[in-house]
This record gives structure tokens, C-alpha cells and sequence, in this order.
């Protein structure tokens, strides 16, 4: 018994996805193609997007792919008139391909300009300009869900990398601006915050991990609430999910999908102090 329910979320549905040629992009392109929907893969990265979108038509789903510049206005207009020209609509973005200039790894004082107008551009500057192109499309048929993309980065202070985070930070009051403006239009907009996740594009696979990244990697699991760290295939669910109609009331949202990264002290994660740790 189906209780009314479509057999899969995301039958009929046209799903955008940035940054589509590996980790948390390539994840939800997969994810959202077996779930039913026909999806757009853009990336900058032409072999990987082609790629993603071969993959998901060898396993019998719809995918078009897009090699684009997100902080392009005309790559991203031709990106959107791709996809409405190949399957008629847009009804989901899932805006997840970002950035970060090397020179902004560092404190405030030893980030330059340049360094600071590139992150903001990559990382904020793009959501906002596949926002804004696929608004009017979504607007025609009273319906769109757009989920951005944010980090713990841009919920708390870190040591380094201030233009990301500000960038990030940006993406959480852009997310609320546009739920205001067209919510009562048939629009959704919500932001994910993904934190340490691995077998990404900066990651690379586990098997070619450096000691030095294992390192990093085992004292991130120390600030999750969990017992490893993400993959992108458990980001994936929550960008399906969103891009359906299942969360037609979930609006202006910022979810975080980091594993209790940002919810506790610092600190504070690990097991109970005390002789009560196994208890129950």
C-alpha cells in the first residue's frame, strides 16, 4: 500500500546539482537519478561531470551534463536554459559546488583582497547567481526548492579562512531572503551545513590518505557526536529529501548534517565523565 505516496520522491522532478563531479555534488546526483528525477550535473571539472552523468544513464536514469563557471553569469545562464531546453523545467537546485583561494587559508591580517573577493565570489556569489537564474523558471510553475549550502565555518569564529566563513555565513541570511520573497510564491529554501566529511574532492579516497591527513581526520572525530566522520553518501539523503515534495513544509531552514559538530562546548564530545558511560 502506497498511502498516496509516488513510488519514488523524485519521479517528474528536475534536479540542478553544482559542483556534481565529485564528493557531496557527484553523492546527491546519483542518489536523486535512482530516486527518480532527471538531473542536471554541472561542474567546471568536464571529464569528471561527463563522468557522473554517464554513470547515471548506464544505470537507466536521465542526467545531463554541464561544464559551467558558477561565478560566471553567462556559464550560469547557459546552464539553466540547458536544462529547461532539455527537460522543460527546473524544480530543484541543490547549490553545493564551492571554493576557497589558497591565500585564504590564513588569519584576517594575512588575507589579501584578491584572496577575499575570489572566496566570497566561489563560494557566495555562485549560489546566488544559480538562485536567481533558476528563480524565474521555478516562479512560472508555482513551485522550486533551492538548497544552498553553508558549513560550520559560517556559524561560529575559526583561526583561519575568515572570507569562507563570511562567505558561509552570507549563504544562511541569503537562504532566509529568499524563503521571505517568494515563499508565498510556491518557493522553498533551505540550507544544509555538512561539517568534516571525507572521500571528498579535497580528501580524496580513504585508501590514499596521507599520515598527515589521518592525523586531521582523527582529531576532527573528536569534536563529532558520532563514531567515524561523514561520507558523502550520508549528506546525499538530506539533498533528495529536500528536493522533494516530502518536505513541502520545510522552509528557511538551516540543517546541520555534520554529526553534532557545532553541539556541544568544545570538548565536550566525548563519553560521559564518570562510571555512567555504559549505562542502559
Amino acid at each position: 500500500m502506497t498511502m498516496g505516496y509516488p513510488v519514488s520522491p523524485l519521479d517528474g522532478k528536475v534536479v540542478i546539482i553544482t559542483g556534481a563531479a565529485s564528493g557531496m555534488g557527484r553523492a546527491a546526483a546519483l542518489l536523486c537519478a535512482a530516486r527518480g528525477a532527471a538531473v542536471v550535473a554541472a561542474d567546471l571539472n568536464a571529464d569528471g561531470v561527463h563522468a557522473v552523468a554517464a554513470e547515471i544513464e548506464s544505470s537507466g536514469g536521465t542526467a545531463l551534463a554541464q561544464v559551467a563557471d558558477l561565478t560566471a553569469e553567462d556559464d550560469v545562464h547557459q546552464l539553466v536554459e540547458a536544462a529547461v531546453g532539455r527537460f522543460g523545467a527546473v524544480h530543484a537546485l541543490y547549490n553545493n559546488a564551492y571554493a576557497v583561494h589558497p591565500g585564504a587559508a590564513t588569519d584576517l591580517i594575512g588575507t589579501s583582497l584578491d584572496a577575499w573577493d575570489w572566496t566570497i565570489r566561489t563560494c557566495l556569489t555562485s549560489q546566488f547567481l544559480c538562485a536567481r537564474a533558476v528563480l524565474p523558471h521555478m516562479l512560472r510553475n508555482g513551485t522550486g526548492s533551492i538548497i544552498n549550502v553553508s558549513s560550520g565555518n559560517g556559524l561560529a569564529g575559526s583561526a583561519t579562512a575568515a572570507a569562507y566563513g563570511a562567505a558561509k555565513a552570507g549563504v544562511v541570511v541569503l537562504t532566509k531572503y529568499i524563503a521571505t520573497q517568494y515563499g508565498k510564491r510556491g518557493i522553498r529554501c533551505n540550507t544544509i551545513v555538512p561539517g568534516w566529511t571525507i572521500e571528498t574532492g579535497w580528501t580524496g579516497a580513504d585508501e590514499n590518505f596521507t599520515d598527515a591527513q589521518r592525523g586531521l581526520f582523527a582529531a576532527a572525530l573528536e569534536d563529532v557526536c558520532m563514531t567515524e566522520l561523514a561520507r558523502p553518501q550520508d549528506i546525499a539523503p538530506v539533498v533528495a529529501f529536500l528536493a522533494s515534495d516530502d518536505a513541502r513544509y520545510v522552509q528557511a531552514a538551516t540543517i546541520d548534517v555534520n554529526g553534532g559538530l557545532l553541539a556541544h562546548m568544545p570538548g565536550a564530545a566525548g563519553r560521559p565523565i564518570g562510571g555512567h558511560a555504559d549505562a542502559g
